[in-house]
C-alpha cells in the first residue's frame, strides 16, 4: 500500500508541475499575442501611479480631481514632448552630416580591409568576392521587393521605392502617435478613477481581510512608482555624465548619444552596454581617434561606478527588494514577450508581484525566493 501511495504522489507531483509549465505556457503566449492592447494600458497604469502624488499634492491645496488629474496628465505630456524634441533635433543634425560619416566609414572599412590583408591569411581575392556577393545579394533583394521598377534605374532612386519608403514612415509615426494618445487617455483614467479600482480590488476579499489587502495594494503601488521615479532621477544625472565626459572626449554628437544612454539605463545592465557600444560605434563612423574611444571607455565607466556606488544607494536604496537573479530573468522575459517596452515594464510589474507574494500566505515562498532581504533564512 505504500508504494501504491508513494506512486500516486509522484503522479500528482508530475501532473501539476505539466499542468504548471502548460499554465505558463499559454500565459506568455496570450501575453505575447495581446501586446498591442495589453503593452499601452500597462504603460499607462505605471505612468498612472508615477503620478498619482503629484495628482494628490493638487488636491491637498484644494484643487478639484479633473484639475488634479489634467495636470498630471499635461505634466507627462510635456516630458514626453522635450525628451522627443531634443532627441528629434539632435538626431537632425546628425543625420545632416551622414554622408560625411558615411564616407568616414568606407574610408576607415578600406583601411581595415587593407590592414587584415597584411597581417592575416586573408586575401584580397577573398575580400572582392565577398563583396561582389554582397553586392549581387543586396540587388537581388532589392529585385524581388520591388519587381516593378525598371532594370536601368537604381532601386533606390525610383520614385515609387521613395514613395513607398515614405509612406511606411508616415504610418509608423501614425502609429507611435496614436498608441501615444491612447496610453495619455489611459493614464487620464487611471489617475482619476483611482479610488474607484482601489476599492474595487478591496471588494473582492472578505471584511476581515481588506485592511490587509489594501496595505498590499498600497504598498506595492508605492514600490513601482518609487522605483520609477528614482530610476528618472539617476537618468537626469547619468545623462549629465555622460555628456560632460563624451564632450571633453571630442564625440560628435555627444549630446545625443548621452540621452540614448540614460534612456537605455532603464534596463539594468543591457541599456548600458547597449549605450557604450553605440558611442563607440558613432566614434568609429565619425573617426574619432584612439584618444576618443579611450575617453568614451573611461567616461561609461566612471559613470557606472558612480551610478552604482553612489547614486543607487542615495537615489534607490532599497525601495525594490527584488533578487538580481530574477531582475535579469524578468528582463529577459518581458523582451521576450513584448520587445523593448516589455523590457522597461519588467522590472517595477516583477517589483509588485513580489510584494504580493511577500505578504500573501499561500504566496510567501514565491516572495521569500523573488526577494533580495530575507530575514527569515534557515538557520539565522
Amino acid at each position: 500500500m505504500k508504494i501504491l501511495d508513494d506512486t500516486n504522489t509522484k503522479g500528482k507531483i508530475l501532473l501539476y508541475a505539466a499542468l504548471l509549465l502548460a499554465s505558463l505556457f499559454f500565459l506568455f503566449q496570450g501575453l505575447a499575442y495581446s501586446k498591442s492592447f495589453l503593452a499601452p494600458l500597462l504603460t499607462a497604469m505605471v505612468l498612472a501611479l508615477l503620478m498619482v502624488p503629484v495628482s494628490q499634492r493638487i488636491e491637498r491645496w484644494g484643487g478639484h480631481p479633473v484639475l488634479a488629474t489634467s495636470t498630471s496628465t499635461i505634466i507627462l505630456l510635456i516630458l514626453a514632448i522635450g525628451f522627443a524634441s531634443v532627441f528629434f533635433f539632435q538626431a537632425k543634425s546628425f543625420a545632416d552630416d551622414w554622408e560625411q560619416i558615411q564616407g568616414r566609414l568606407q574610408e576607415n572599412m578600406i583601411e581595415i580591409t587593407d590592414y587584415l590583408v597584411d597581417r592575416t591569411p586573408l586575401r584580397q581575392e577573398q575580400v572582392d568576392r565577398y563583396n561582389l556577393d554582397m553586392r549581387r545579394s543586396l540587388d537581388m533583394r532589392e529585385d524581388k521587393m520591388h519587381p516593378e521598377a525598371k532594370p536601368a534605374e537604381p532601386i533606390s532612386r525610383s520614385p515609387r521605392y521613395a514613395e513607398g519608403r515614405a509612406m511606411n514612415a508616415i504610418w509608423a509615426i501614425l502609429g507611435y502617435l496614436t498608441n501615444f494618445l491612447i496610453i495619455l487617455v489611459y493614464a487620464f483614467l487611471f489617475i482619476h478613477f483611482r479610488r474607484k479600482f482601489k476599492n474595487f480590488i478591496l471588494r473582492l476579499f472578505p471584511v476581515e481581510s481588506r485592511k490587509q489587502a489594501a496595505y498590499i495594494v498600497t504598498r506595492s503601488a508605492a514600490v513601482s512608482r518609487q522605483y520609477l521615479a528614482g530610476k528618472l532621477l539617476l537618468m537626469v544625472f547619468l545623462a549629465i555624465l555622460y555628456f560632460i565626459g563624451l564632450y571633453l572626449s571630442g564625440l560628435e554628437g555627444a549630446l545625443l548619444i548621452s540621452l540614448i544612454a540614460a534612456a537605455l539605463s532603464i534596463i539594468p545592465v543591457i541599456g548600458n552596454l547597449f549605450g557604450y557600444f553605440i558611442a563607440i560605434a558613432v566614434s568609429l563612423l565619425a573617426e574619432g581617434g584612439a584618444g576618443t574611444l579611450v575617453g568614451i571607455t573611461i567616461t561609461f565607466a566612471m559613470a557606472q561606478f558612480i551610478d552604482t556606488y553612489i547614486l543607487q544607494p542615495i537615489v534607490l536604496g532599497d525601495k525594490l527588494d527584488v533578487h538580481p537573479v530574477f531582475i535579469i530573468i524578468s528582463v529577459v522575459l518581458g523582451y521576450h514577450v513584448w520587445g523593448i517596452i516589455g523590457m522597461v515594464l519588467s522590472i517595477p510589474l516583477f517589483g509588485m508581484i513580489t510584494v504580493v507574494c511577500r505578504y500573501v500566505p499561500a504566496l510567501n515562498p514565491f516572495g521569500y525566493l523573488f526577494s533580495r532581504n530575507n530575514v527569515d533564512e534557515p538557520g539565522s
